[in-house]
């Protein structure tokens, strides 16, 4: 595959942010690790080109990563809509990282949009989902990549800024890098992958405390509720190698549950022995999410994109079903699991 950081735009991008007299930084509803990471690695980038910036996020992202240096400034669409919203259509460069269509921004989708469609504002896609929608002026796309991180890491060498890396910029690409790779253990790291590990780890950030800082900070109700979890809510059916764990938003309540405080529970569901498909089935106000996992040959992409609305990786996708009960969708679930018994029966 070409390597899209080699294009020509790419370099006239660096000469359009340093023209720019706003740019802002947009990442996906419901940021996790590599969205939020990725997207306060490049304000800091932007910064050592004494580019002015701002990180605005559809909605929150979790407790375990309020540590991110520069997060303090981070603007929320759903605690100032109209803000944000004129914020973003007044930019000269929109940047929305880690999603593929103004969906998947939430709130800020609208505005993503609009600002698309404007001809002063320049707008550019760095994500790694499959099948991204053509809204952007610029596509920096590489499903192939383990995170968005590596592609912001990726843009930082296309534009010759490797040394101006500094040990905060490394701690955002780190927690990036580890969140979206499973502490390095998806089939989508690469010995590239190590070597930008490598080159963080040299810069003096301190990779044992990001680690602790993402991993080692459950609350106790947390923990009651992975227990609960798992020990009450887990559905094993070894005929077809699945898994699936469900939450009502009782259930939720019943446990003071925080975002953040379930993710985690698809991967232990699919560490199961001889399990190969695993979800997490979660009741939101408005609608049910979920989170789908799979290994080897098993596309998740495609049982979330054909069933649950969704989308995402080959491995690891997600969906929602707006109006739907908890109970519904995973009776659907369940129902489509002889369709696809014949791949989840073969090793792949």
């Amino acid at each position: 595959m070409e390597d899209v950081f080699k294009q020509e735009s790419v370099s006239e991008l660096k000469g359009r942010v340093q023209r720019a007299k706003q740019v802002i930084v947009t990442a996906h509803r419901s940021p996790d690790g590599d969205a939020i990471g990725s997207s306060l690695a490049l304000q800091h980038l932007l910064s050592c080109l004494n580019v002015s910036s701002q990180v605005v996020m559809p909605d929150g992202y979790p407790d375990f990563l309020t540590w991110l240096p520069g997060q303090d400034g981070v603007r929320f669409h759903d605690a100032d809509p109209e803000g944000c919203d004129t914020a973003l259509l007044g930019a000269d460069v929109v940047f929305c990282l880690d999603y593929n269509a103004p969906s998947r921004a939430g709130g800020l989708g609208s505005a993503v949009a609009t600002a698309a469609s404007q001809a002063d504002t320049f707008v550019v896609v760095i994500d790694h989902h499959q099948q991204p929608e053509d809204f952007a002026d610029l596509l920096l796309s590489d499903p192939s990549t383990g995170s968005t991180a590596e592609l912001i890491y990726r843009l930082v060498l296309a534009w010759g800024m490797a040394d101006d890396i500094h040990a905060d910029m490394a701690s955002c690409l780190y927690c990036g890098l580890i969140t979206d790779t499973g502490s390095f253990r998806f089939p989508s790291v690469t010995p590239r992958t190590h070597a930008m590990a490598a080159h963080l780890l040299g810069t003096g950030m301190d990779h044992s405390k990001v680690h602790s800082l993402i991993y080692d900070a459950c609350r106790l109700d947390q923990i009651r509720l992975t227990s609960y979890a798992l020990g009450q809510k887990l559905q094993v059916f070894p005929e077809y190698n699945s898994a699936i764990v469900s939450l009502s938003l009782e259930e939720l309540e019943r446990f003071n549950a925080q975002k953040g405080d379930t993710e985690g529970l698809v991967n232990r569901a699919l560490s199961i022995e001889g399990i190969r498909f695993a979800v997490f089935v979660k009741e939101d106000v408005d609608r049910v999410k979920m989170s789908l996992r799979s290994t080897g040959t098993f596309s998740v992409r495609d049982v979330a994109a054909t069933h649950f609305n969704g989308g995402g990786h080959h491995n690891a996708a997600g969906g929602a079903c707006p109006g739907e009960s908890l109970d519904s969708v995973v009776a659907r679930l369940i129902g489509l699991l002889p369709t696809y018994a014949s791949q989840l029966q073969n090793e792949g």
